[in-house]
């Protein structure tokens, strides 16, 4: 290498360059010369030293030969433009301006059912809950704000399309909702779909008759009035979110054609023994029965047909009831015959309570019809009713027809006095215990909690005083089974439920045993209600009856019982309106 190269080279390196080749260039001759004198051989951690000191400068001295890039001191480059040029750009079309049209809804397939479960499966889709009860003043409740509110997918208008006529309108075919249900397994009873349907777009309104004030017994159901009787019987921000999610899931419950559909619902799905007899299968097709208690719990938080929310909902079960409706008045559809009764005394409370609620003539002559079906089965004899017409009673069936008959009177239909005389006269046959407190199913049956219970109700509603033991020993019989103790039982919940409810201005004892029930009522059904997923609202159907009336049959009546404080008000001037008229003059009605 000639002496003009090397001056090049070492004038284009920095000092310490120089200073770091000429290290390594004399580390690398003393390690040479080392390894050749007998004092290195013999001493080889020497040599391994300044070995590694030889590395470690020849790293250093690559190192400094690497010069990285940087940016330049400015502004730098000018940004990039970028544009998207399509192929061929469309042609401009002129067309003529005319208002848009939306397009039609698509029909939507009935969705397949699931296993029923508290929670959704994964990927189930929530449905949208419409709004639920009317608002309360925030003084007293303060609903949690995760509750249902209404949101319906088409707005309700507030004038009622017809009704559709006995005679003209056929049931409308139902698309196929359900496939087979494996058999019922030892805790929760029945499969059920996981989606609700999607609502048919409404008929085109037409005008209704204008809705007329509501009987005093039913009066309470909205506004200042239902406020205060939240907030002194009882009730509280708590049941009314209970409430008005259950009503949320009833809406979304609700088939195309306007039925709560028992067997979509898990209803009929017992394979036990239940006091003794086998229920298998009863329920399966009770459709109209599941439809009128999901329309008694919409009216028992004050929504009608006519206008609300719930309007469209409502005008859709009542003509389902009414185009189900046979030549001869009934009401029970395709319910076996040991769910007849039930359904037909169900079917028409709820229509007579519409009609009482609103006074749309429209009703009255399927309530009518109805009325004169029930009175005809009536066992004349022994005073009940049974599975057929004129065979003996039990009292399982009172209850419903007590009410039924009751709400037909509230609308200004009037009921045979001998009907209620032979009521009167089977309760009494029923009636068992020291004091007559108690009751039994049939005559030749022992008291039960439950009969006992809806016996003590119907005896208020026929109006007739109780005497003192008797009314003691009723109550305390109910008191031995409050809710949350034992097996849950919604039936038997119900009817103690309305009873001490109606019985607690009669002393103070009986103030004490409403106090006791719903405290323990409250409890239980609050903490039990389904708070998430696609049965968000709902009561399960693993209880007593549940495995026969399924999800929409325990989640209208723990509702109804939610909706006690308000539902029915027995405290009106002059005598008690929910008591049965039994000839008294129209205005006492």
């Amino acid at each position: 290498m000639s002496v003009a190269l090397l001056a090049s080279l070492f004038g284009r390196m920095s000092l310490l360059s120089v200073a770091l080749w000429s290290s390594l260039a004399i580390s690398t001759i003393a390690l040479l010369v080392l390894m050749r004198t007998r004092w290195g051989q013999q001493r080889p951690t020497h040599r391994y030293a300044l070995l590694s000191v030889v590395a470690h400068l020849l790293l250093i001295c690559v190192a400094t030969t690497i010069h990285f890039a940087v940016s330049p001191a400015g502004n730098g480059p000018e940004p990039v433009q970028v544009r998207m040029v399509m192929r061929s750009r469309p042609e401009q079309v002129e067309v003529d301006e005319q208002p848009e049209t939306p397009p039609e809804t698509p029909e939507v397939d009935a969705p397949e059912p699931e296993t029923a479960q508290d929670s959704p499966s994964d990927g189930a889709a929530v449905p949208q809950e419409p709004s639920a009860a009317l608002p309360l003043p925030t003084e007293l409740l303060q609903p949690d704000p995760t509750a249902a509110a209404p949101q319906p997918s088409q707005q309700a208008p507030l004038v009622a399309p017809p009704l559709p006529s006995l005679a003209s309108v056929e049931p409308a075919p139902v698309a196929a909702e359900t496939v087979p249900v494996e058999r019922l397994v030892a805790v929760e009873p029945a499969s059920e779909p996981t989606e609700p349907h999607a609502e048919p777009p409404p008929p085109n309104p037409q005008p209704a008759s204008p809705q007329k004030p509501a009987p005093a017994a039913l009066s309470s159901r909205e506004g200042e009035e239902r406020v205060r009787l939240i907030r002194e019987e009882g009730g509280d921000s708590f049941t009314e979110d209970a409430v008005a999610m259950a009503l949320a899931w009833l809406a979304t419950a609700q088939s195309p054609d306007g039925r709560w559909d028992a067997d979509r619902w898990s209803a009929g799905r017992e394979r036990r023994e239940i006091l003794g007899h086998s229920r298998t299968g009863v329920g399966l097709n009770a459709d109209t029965a599941m439809t009128s208690l999901a329309l008694l719990t919409l009216m028992g938080a004050g929504h009608t047909h006519l206008e609300g929310p719930f309007a469209e909902v409502l005008r859709d079960g009542l003509s389902y009831l009414m185009r189900t409706q046979g030549a001869d008045g009934n009401l029970f559809g395709a319910a076996s015959p040991y769910a007849q009764t039930y359904c037909h005394s169900m079917a028409t409370f709820a229509l007579a309570e519409a009609y009482a609620l609103t006074g749309d003539k429209r009703l009255e002559p399927a309530v009518r019809h109805a009325v004169a079906f029930l009175v005809s089965r009536q066992d004349h004899s022994g005073g009940g009713w049974r599975y057929q017409a004129g065979r003996p009673g039990d009292t399982s069936q009172m209850g419903w027809i007590v009410m039924a008959l009751r709400s037909a009177e509230l609308a200004d239909i009037a009921i045979p006095p001998n009907a209620w005389d032979g009521i009167e006269r089977f309760l009494q046959s029923t009636q068992r215990g020291r004091a007559g407190g108690q009751a039994s199913y049939m005559p030749s049956s022992p008291p039960s909690h439950s009969m006992t219970a809806e016996s003590f109700y119907c005896r208020q509603i026929l109006g007739k005083p109780i005497a003192g033991p008797t009314s003691i020993e009723a109550v305390d019989t109910i008191l031995r089974e409050p809710p949350g103790e034992g097996r849950t039982n919604f039936y038997a919940w119900y009817y103690g439920t309305l009873a001490l409810h109606h019985n607690r201005r009669e002393s103070t004892s009986a103030g004490n045993a409403w106090r006791q029930w719903n405290d323990a009522l409250k409890r239980t059904l609050v903490a039990s209600q389904v708070t998430e997923g696609v049965n968000k609202g709902s009561w399960s159907p693993n209880s007593v009856w549940g495995g026969c009336g399924g999800r929409v049959y325990t989640t209208a009546l723990a509702a109804m019982c939610l909706e006690v404080y308000y539902r029915y008000d027995p405290d009106q001037l002059v005598r008690d309106p929910w008591i049965a008229a039994r000839g008294y003059p129209a205005q006492f009605r």
